[in-house]
């Protein structure tokens, strides 16, 4: 196994007093234990939960909060202002251009999806916590969508409210009630040969990782640097311990360079991506970049002469794709002639796709629920849903498995910044995703893509 030159982990503890202490997950996970325990991978009940559609337990969801004759009520919480706004500000017209185009078609079962509440954190961990209170207990919402940087989920699991939205923090696994877009489980494994099948055709010899001393970030890079060590890659360069609010990365990419480095992973948010790229571009690094966050067509537009050659790592069919394959996605076409109508400006947006993704996935549990209406009966209707793509937008979720089991096969899609635009690149053919085993990570092979997956396969 190569060994790094460089490997440097900074040292020192550097969080912004306003980053997330570790504290915060660890009382979230205390207070939620009672509800998440009996919901746990390695639990009796989640054992059952393997062969049987999981469901609230006994007693809890059984109401119909926020139902009326003509309306279903629906409160959103997310981050509208302050600094962190621009991260996870727009799930929400996502989530309410689909409820729209729903309730232009007669609603379901005559009745209006509508977002009754839309609630902001601010940024804040005080104001999120006062935020689900109310939601909950005085609004009286059928379901919640959620966009933040402080999602707890003892209280939405202690209810048994249905609730969708953003996974950021690695804390929607394991309970029923729990809809992250796209699946439940953070698999951080699953995602490192799509990293070293970049690095493989980039052909990058060096790799840099640069991450925030936060979970998920850092878990991420951390797992993605030490399996590309052991698979014999030359990682010379890490840093997991950046500040989550403005990180300086002035001595991260100077130290990048001093390093060699020529391919860097980064697990920042859009914010920290940018501030990267602008300081590559200042001391005129040729470095590859591959971002997990920031493949925005309005970003990419605002920055394309720092982004030109990044690379973006995404789950969705990349809205590009309608472009370029015409006819080829029509969900993802679907998708865009409705957003343009509906929310104007958020059409090229990430997380406003995975608004729409989310409101999709409650909608379809409400549908399939039935008009004897209760959070219980969409949590159970949602859990037998075993290959739901938004619509074609999205690897196939198998949410009788999504909730707890990391995936053995995964599918991404490559974007790579040309012009003003961020185009689907490596795939096969019009094919935008490529699909690898989670252990194949030296030198891997894409392998078939899985059942359902939307393209020409």
């Amino acid at each position: 196994m190569l060994q790094s030159d460089e490997d440097r982990v900074i040292e020192g503890e550097r969080m912004s007093t306003r980053g997330r202490p570790i504290a915060v997950l660890a009382l979230t996970l205390v207070l939620a234990a009672g509800c998440l325990a009996a919901w746990s991978p390695g639990s009796r009940a989640g054992a059952a939960a393997r062969t049987h559609s999981l469901r609230c337990p006994s007693g809890l969801g059984t109401g119909a909060p926020g139902v009326t004759r003509k309306e279903i009520k629906i409160a959103a919480i997310s981050t509208l202002t302050g600094i962190l706004a621009a991260d996870f500000g727009s799930l929400v017209p996502g989530v309410k251009a689909y409820f729209d185009m729903v309730d232009a078609h007669g609603g379901v079962d005559g009745r209006k999806i509508v977002l009754a509440y839309n609630l902001d954190d601010a940024g804040l961990s005080s104001q999120f916590q006062a935020d689900v209170h109310t939601a909950i207990n005085q609004d009286h919402a059928f379901a919640v969508a959620v966009s933040s940087y402080w999602f707890t989920p003892s209280y939405f699991v202690a209810t048994c409210t249905p609730t969708y939205g953003y996974n950021v923090d690695g804390n929607w696994a394991g309970a029923p009630n729990l809809f992250a877009a796209s699946g439940s489980v953070l698999t951080l494994k699953a995602i490192v040969p799509a990293v070293a099948y970049l690095i493989d055709r980039t052909h990058s010899k060096s790799i840099a990782v640069l991450a925030y001393n936060v979970s998920t970030s850092s878990d991420l890079c951390r797992t993605t640097a030490s399996l590309l060590r052991s698979a014999g890659y030359r990682v010379s360069f890490t840093d997991l311990r950046l500040p989550p609010i403005d990180a300086n990365l002035t001595p991260d990419v100077q130290r990048i360079q001093r390093a060699g480095a020529d391919f860097v992973v980064s697990c920042m948010t859009v914010t920290g991506n940018i501030a990267l790229a602008r300081d590559v571009h200042e001391y005129g690094l040729h470095v590859h970049q591959l971002w997990f966050d920031g493949a925005d067509a309005s970003v990419v537009k605002k920055y394309a002469s720092l982004l030109q050659g990044v690379y973006f790592n995404v789950l969705n069919v990349p809205e590009t794709a309608a472009a370029r394959y015409p006819g080829v996605y029509p969900g993802l076409e679907r998708y865009l002639k409705a957003m343009r109508r509906y929310a104007p400006g958020y059409a090229g947006n990430a997380l406003a796709l995975d608004g729409w993704e989310s409101a999709a996935l409650m909608v379809a549990g409400i549908k399939a629920a039935g008009r004897h209406l209760t959070q219980a009966a969409v949590v159970a209707s949602t859990n037998r849903l075993t290959d739901f793509t938004a619509g074609g937008l999205q690897e196939p979720v198998d949410w009788e498995t999504a909730h707890y089991l990391p995936t053995r096969t995964s599918c991404s899609a490559f974007e790579e910044v040309k012009g003003a635009m961020a185009l689907p690149v490596l795939g096969k053919g019009k094919e935008v995703y490529v699909c690898f085993s989670a252990k194949d990570v030296r030198h891997p092979k894409p392998v078939a893509p899985i059942p359902g997956l939307p393209g020409p396969h």
